[in-house]
C-alpha cells in the first residue's frame, strides 16, 4: 500500500498520511505520566488499533500527588500519594475501556498497559510544579536506567517492534527524562516522536523545542519527517476520551487539547525516522 504526500503548513515539507502495510506490528508508546498518551495520541492509537496493530502504553512516572481538579487536597498528607496514584490509575483504566469499546471483538485485546511505578518529578527530584520546565535532566537520575531496562524487557518479549516517545515540547523534566532514556533505541528500530499536549499548544517554547529536536536529528544524520494519523470525528472522540482524566483537566483544557487535531484535519502529527516511514508506508 502507499502513503499519499500532501504539502505541509509551510508548503515546503511533505506530510505523510500513513496507510499501514502488512504485517501488523507491536507498537510501544512511552507515556511519561498516565495521561500523556491519551492527550497526545488518542487519535493515532485509534488509527493503529483499527489497522489491527497491537499497542502497549508504558506509563513511567505513575506515583504522584498531582491532581489539581480532584479532592486530594482534603486527604491526609500521609495518604495523598496512594490516594492520587490510585485515582489516576482508575482514570487510565477508564481510558482503556473507552478506547476499545467500539472495536470488533477480535481487536479488543490489542491495547495493553504497563506501569513502571516510578515517582514523578515533584516527588523524585523534590522540585515545585512551577519549576518542572526549568530543571535540567540529570544523567545520573536512576529513572533513566530503569526506563532503559524496561524497554529492553519489552523488546525481548517482542512487544516493541516500533517505538513512540515524547518530543518533550514544553521542556517538562519528566518528558525530557523519558526521551533521553529512549533516544539510543531510535537509531535501531522504527521510532516516532509525538507532540506533547497540552504543551504543544500552550507552552511558549513548543515551536523552538520542536525545531531543536529536528535539528539535532539532522546533525546525527537521522532526519525526522512528519507523519499524520487521522480518524473520522476525531475532535469529538478525543475530547470524550481525555475528559475522563477529570483529576488533571477541566472542560476548557479538554477542548484546547482536542481542538489541536483541527490543525491536521482531524489528526495527530508525529515526527518519524526513516525506519518508521519504511515500515509503515511506501513513499
Amino acid at each position: 500500500m502507499t502513503a499519499r504526500r500532501v504539502g505541509g503548513p509551510s508548503g515546503r515539507t511533505c506530510v505523510y498520511k500513513i496507510i499501514p502495510k502488512e504485517p501488523h506490528l507491536k507498537i510501544l508508546v512511552l507515556s511519561p505520566h498516565r495521561d500523556d498518551a491519551a492527550f497526545s495520541l488518542s487519535i493515532a492509537i485509534t488509527n493503529w488499533l483499527t489497522a489491527r496493530h497491537t499497542v502497549t502504553i508504558l506509563n513511567v512516572f505513575t506515583r504522584s500527588r498531582y491532581a489539581p481538579y480532584s479532592d486530594a487536597a482534603f486527604v491526609h498528607e500521609n495518604d495523598e500519594l496512594s490516594y492520587v496514584s490510585a485515582m489516576r490509575l482508575r482514570e487510565d483504566e477508564h481510558f482503556l475501556r473507552r478506547m476499545t469499546e467500539t472495536l470488533p471483538k477480535g481487536l479488543k485485546n490489542n491495547l495493553h498497559m504497563a506501569d513502571l511505578n516510578l515517582k514523578d518529578a515533584p516527588i523524585r527530584l523534590r522540585i515545585p510544579v512551577e519549576e518542572l520546565s526549568d530543571t535540567a535532566v540529570n544523567p545520573a537520575d536512576p529513572a533513566i536506567e530503569k526506563i532503559r531496562k524496561a524497554l529492553t524487557k519489552q523488546s525481548e518479549t517482542g512487544a516493541m517492534e516500533a517505538l513512540v516517545l515524547p518530543a518533550a515540547l514544553g521542556k517538562h523534566i519528566d518528558h525530557r527524562t523519558v526521551r533521553e532514556a529512549a533516544m539510543p533505541l531510535t537509531t535501531t528500530i522504527p521510532a516516532a516522536f509525538y507532540e506533547d499536549l497540552p504543551y504543544a499548544t500552550t507552552h511558549p517554547s513548543a515551536a523552538t523545542d520542536l525545531e531543536s529536536l529536528r535539528e539535532s536529528a539532522e546533525q546525527r544524520n537521522e532526519p525526522l519527517s512528519p507523519a499524520i494519523y487521522q480518524i473520522e470525528a476525531a475532535v469529538e472522540r478525543k475530547r470524550k476520551l481525555i475528559l475522563g482524566y477529570a483529576s488533571q483537566i477541566d472542560d476548557e483544557a479538554g477542548t484546547l487539547i482536542s481542538d489541536f487535531a483541527n490543525r491536521y484535519d482531524g489528526g495527530e502529527r508525529l515526527w518519524a525516522n526513516q525506519a518508521w516511514l519504511n515500515t509503515f508506508a511506501s513513499t
